[in-house]
């Protein structure tokens, strides 16, 4: 498969370049989640979907185990740095 993917033309190599989601906390999806995934290639070319409030869950769902690990553990190391453990 690596030897395939190395043989793509940059136009034909489309990647996930960025994926955002955001808390609305105005307007008409007040209190949801959306966003945006962006995919772009190799010529740089690239192309956006937006992602509604009801397609965001999955997302949330797939990240947030993660997102509660990586906040304790941020959380244990400042800790840590400013010498606050007894």
């Amino acid at each position: 498969m690596l030897e395939q993917e190395s043989a793509k033309e940059p136009k034909d190599d489309w990647r996930l370049d960025k994926l955002e989601l955001e808390f609305q906390s105005y307007g008409e999806h007040k209190g949801k989640y959306s966003g945006k995934i962006r995919f772009q290639n190799g010529d740089l070319e690239s192309f956006t979907f937006k992602i509604r409030p009801d397609q965001a869950q999955p997302y949330i769902d797939l990240i947030a185990e993660d997102i509660v690990k990586g906040a304790e553990s941020l959380g244990e190391r400042l800790i840590d740095s400013l010498g606050l453990r007894k």
